[in-house]
């Protein structure tokens, strides 16, 4: 996985800011955007109409050297799917479709991911199921569909329904201007709030019997452009378990029967 090795420390906004594919302004505007929403940069950039989820995916494929997948049309092979965990490829955004080479010294895991990037991912796959990984580009619906497809067992309208590409965000209604300084502005049983000092934002809540919610809590998940602390953790966990497999201090059956042990 040496692309995958030499562009680990490369984040997906850097990456489409050296294609030309966004400018300095609308990364910027994305990043104010994300410490808000704490939804994924790709995300957030398609909500703002910045770029759509093919371009996305075609100049990560495009920088990365990597193939592209659509999920939509492949065969998707059941002993493939088996091989991870549901909340792992949630979490992660990416689905295995394949294993390429059964039966032979060069057997790999063929796994669809909306960020390539992700090398913690990678390694953890690799390390936990023996495999090779080789990552295929697909977008961030056709993940999520496929995630709810295979794992949660939805049939593909379902899943189509559930899952909403990334709209362009409306734009703001404008805002009112001040009443004239001699008229009191009326006040109907509540303090009146400063436009300059709002409320913090509420998340909307739940409504009763609202399944797509429910299944779908993962689909808008953040993860910061700046690397967070538990993706440090992780991946000098990953790195630490590298080191004592070449070492032949662990092996991987030996992690696999520990990780199942009852706490």
């Amino acid at each position: 996985m040496l692309v995958g090795r030499l562009m680990a420390r490369k984040r997906i906004g850097e990456l489409l800011l050296e294609r030309g594919a966004i400018s300095q302004a609308q990364l910027d505007a994305g990043l104010a955007a994300q410490k808000r929403t704490r939804q994924r940069l790709g995300v957030t950039l398609i909500q703002q109409g910045v770029l759509t989820e093919i371009q996305l995916a075609q100049v990560l494929a495009q920088s990365l050297s990597l193939g592209t997948v659509d999920l939509n049309q492949v065969q998707v092979d059941w002993s493939a799917v088996h091989m991870l965990r549901d909340r792992f490829c949630e979490n992660h955004e990416l689905f295995p479709f394949a294993i390429d080479g059964k039966g032979t010294q060069t057997k790999r895991l063929l796994v669809a991911m909306s960020d390539p990037l992700n090398q913690t991912a990678i390694d953890e796959i690799e390390f936990t199921t023996g495999l090779p990984v080789a990552p295929y580009v697909s977008t961030h619906s056709q993940v999520r569909a496929a995630i709810l497809r295979y794992y949660h067992k939805a049939s593909a309208a379902e899943a189509a329904a559930r899952v909403k590409v990334p709209a362009p965000a409306a734009p703001p209604a404008p805002v009112p201007a001040p009443p004239p300084e001699d008229e009191a502005p009326m006040v109907l049983g509540e303090e009146i709030i400063s436009v300059a000092n709002p409320l913090p934002e509420e998340a909307p809540a739940k409504k009763k019997g609202d399944s797509v919610a429910k299944d779908l809590d993962f689909l808008f998940g953040g993860r910061a452009e700046e690397e967070t602390e538990l993706e440090k953790h992780d991946r000098r966990f990953w790195a630490l378990l590298r080191i004592m497999q070449r070492k032949g201090l662990i092996t991987r059956d030996e992690f696999l029967a520990e990780l199942e042990r009852e706490p």
